[in-house]
């Protein structure tokens, strides 16, 4: 999700799965986690740039931003969306084998909503990052989604991600800043100030409500996925994982290069038309590229040496973390770009942001990796675990 508030790129919060011979430690299952600690990177990438203050329009920076748009940007959130509805399946199948009826689970979904909905609200106003919060809002506005049929799921992905289309020159425009930002090097930003946070609060409510839409057909296919089972049992799934993850990164791969030459100045003075129609397929095709990825994830939580893995455990343990490590890269980030501080937002370029979200990625996993040896979950997930259940017999 290419957002309008700094360029940043969306994804999902981290839902508890039913256990599973192939799973992540705990009774969890391994494809989800994997594929959220694996994500966790690709938005890291996503984000690290989008802190730089000077951004020259050299021929190695042109080409690192003309391989991000096609693999990364608007590619990494969709899977999170999708993970996001498909743990929401696991939690309502967990509490109907408990025996809670859905008035009971709607008030649950709800809770979670409103704290996930204040997480964000905090993250937005200090870290600059509106994505928590949309999965707040989404919980408390679509929580029905789980009671409608799959055909009525397919309808609902459908009509949002033709709306999504629709709306993706609008989007385009946090993309389209670089090409702005590039023919004026030494411009800079008041990253952290007061009045930039100020701001912040002003317009989080009405930007959030803006992209809102763009969780609905990823989220409302992770719902239906969910129902299947698809991630839960990969093994029996592996025809359709397969043709879904050859298709889905195709698309994404082809429909990534016009909005790719044209952020990276290759593509010089395009029409206003050009531009809008490279920014709905880059919308559209980000979903079929984040699906792709899913699916391709789940593909390899089948091999038996992946499942042994201690790479794959050490990325899985970031999975099941992913809430407090997103927070923890937005703070790493903040700490080594900001004015004032580490700098490098003035100072770097291209690459170094890259190198910088490489390193914050590892150093999440070997943190994660720790606290799972020690049997310690995510702090955020268990602050929010806490909040959602208190006060909830028979959780």
């Amino acid at each position: 999700m290419n957002t309008v508030w700094n360029g940043r790129i969306g994804h999902s919060m981290s839902n508890n799965t039913q256990s599973n011979p192939s799973s992540s430690g705990s009774g969890r299952k391994l494809a989800p986690d994997l594929a959220r600690g694996f994500m966790l990177l690709l938005i890291a990438l996503a984000h690290a740039n989008q802190n730089l203050l000077t951004l020259e329009a050299t021929t190695f920076n042109r080409m690192i931003v003309v391989l991000r748009q096609i693999f990364v940007d608007g590619r990494a959130f969709p899977v999170f969306f999708l993970l996001f509805g498909y743990g929401m399946v696991q939690l309502l199948h967990r509490q109907e084998e408990k025996g809670h009826d859905w008035p009971f689970i709607r008030k649950l979904f709800l809770r979670r909503g409103w704290w996930l909905l204040l997480f964000g609200f905090a993250h937005a106003v200090s870290l600059d990052d509106l994505t928590i919060g949309l999965y707040g809002m989404a919980t408390i506005l679509f929580v029905w989604f789980l009671r409608l049929s799959d055909k009525k799921l397919i309808w609902i992905a459908a009509a949002a991600l033709l709306l999504a289309a629709v709306l993706g020159s609008e989007i385009t425009r946090g993309e389209y800043e670089w090409r702005q930002v590039a023919s004026a090097p030494g411009t800079a930003a008041l990253a952290g100030s007061v009045d930039t946070m100020l701001t912040r609060l002003f317009y989080w409510a009405p930007y959030s409500l803006i992209l809102l839409h763009q969780v609905i057909p990823a989220m409302a296919l992770g719902i239906w996925a969910g129902r299947k089972k698809l991630l839960d049992h990969p093994e029996r799934h592996r025809g359709l994982l397969l043709r879904t993850a050859a298709v889905g990164l195709a698309l994404s791969t082809l429909g990534g290069i016009p909005l790719a030459l044209l952020s990276s100045l290759y593509w010089n003075s395009p029409s206003e038309a050009a531009t809008a129609i490279a920014g709905s397929i880059h919308t559209v095709t980000g979903y079929a590229g984040g699906i792709g990825w899913a699916s391709l994830i789940g593909l390899i939580a089948c091999s038996p040496r992946t499942v042994r893995s201690k790479l794959t455990r050490a990325v899985a343990a970031l999975g099941q973390r992913s809430l407090t490590f997103y927070i923890f890269q937005s703070i790493v980030f903040f700490i080594v770009f900001a004015e004032g501080i580490g700098g490098l937002g003035a100072t770097g370029n291209q690459l170094s942001s890259d190198i910088v979200a490489w390193l914050a990625w590892i150093l999440s996993i070997l943190i994660a990796l720790f606290m799972q040896r020690a049997n310690y979950p995510g702090p955020a997930e268990q602050l929010l675990r806490r909040l959602t259940y208190r006060m909830t017999p028979n959780r």
